[in-house]
């Protein structure tokens, strides 16, 4: 099995995190494992939609769970196996946000490589994590001004 989990805090406002988060038009800018995601309308449960990964590879994307403004989870197939992505963000002392992603998955694929796979989610998800954190504290403090 794969499971991976990073976190980080920083500052700004539960609701307008939220919007950066679910933002899909604009995930590429921060995420480091995707180059675009299209949907045919707005995130709901049940909504499928297609990532297009760095890599090339493109995926059949679907939310399994939308809890606004607290955490989502969506999750691709890949050869029988299956990834899910959880997303949270809390705000335990005001007006500091806590994001937290879990990456896990099961299936032969994930059973096989998972060395390699929880490696390398291992190593990519802080940087990701740093890139969105960057973006919205710059976006953030811009719009405090």
């Amino acid at each position: 099995m794969v499971f991976v989990e990073h976190s980080v805090t920083f500052k700004g406002d539960l609701q307008s995190a939220w919007d950066k988060l679910v933002d899909w038009k604009r995930m590429r800018d921060w995420d480091i494992f995707i180059d675009e995601v299209k949907f045919d309308g707005p995130l709901k449960v049940g909504s499928v939609g297609q990532l297009k990964a760095r890599d090339g590879h493109i995926y059949v994307l679907t939310v399994t769970d939308l809890n606004s403004p607290n955490n989502y989870s969506d999750e691709i197939s890949i050869m029988g196996s299956r990834f899910v992505f959880f997303h949270e963000l809390s705000e335990k002392t005001p007006g500091e946000i806590t994001m937290r992603f879990t990456i896990s998955a099961t299936g032969l694929i994930a059973f096989i490589f998972q060395y390699p796979i929880n490696n390398a989610f291992a190593l990519k998800l802080p940087i990701l994590m740093d890139n969105f954190k960057q973006q919205y504290e710059e976006s953030f403090q811009k719009s405090k001004t």
